[in-house]
């Protein structure tokens, strides 16, 4: 669980230590530590930090209180659809409204590299095509976001 979490976080492009503390905690019966977090997984303190930050602020662990100890202690938060939905809301939906601001303006400079000679007709054929390729793409998921946004709430 800890590895494939790692993974699929990996391939969603965060890092993958992210995705490892998040199935470690998922699998504990008790909040750990940092530093728990640290020896358990063998990352860097810097990692595990910034993992458990990333995490919290998506609403997928919480920090908790151990009696008679000074150090934080996190445990995941249950709920399966909170985390998917704080997710989506936080890391999928800005980069899906932002990469169409990102497609116009590379158009833009497309068209500006061709009209000044930095690209053959070709080459400004051949990266429009591409381009509007992926912007379709961005569109497509635009649309799709309303229901994804009703599966998960």
């Amino acid at each position: 669980m800890i590895e494939t979490s790692g993974r699929l976080c990996q391939m969603l492009g965060l890092p993958r230590s992210v995705g490892m503390i998040y199935g470690l905690l998922y699998l504990s019966m008790q909040p750990l530590s940092l530093d728990d977090i640290v020896d358990l997984l063998g990352i860097s303190k810097a990692s595990a930090s910034m993992g458990t930050r990333q995490l919290s602020a998506w609403g997928a662990l919480r920090a908790v209180w151990v009696p008679g100890e000074r150090r934080d202690h996190f445990e995941v938060v249950g709920d399966l659809h909170v985390i998917l939905r704080e997710g989506l809301a936080k890391f999928l939906w800005p980069r899906i409204e932002t990469s169409g601001k990102k497609m116009s303006t590379l158009l833009e400079t497309l068209d500006r590299d061709r009209a000044s000679g930095v690209l053959t007709p070709e080459e400004h054929r051949f990266c429009a095509n591409r381009i509007s390729q992926v912007s379709r793409l961005q569109k497509k998921l635009k649309r799709v976001t309303p229901l994804i946004q009703k599966l998960v709430h």
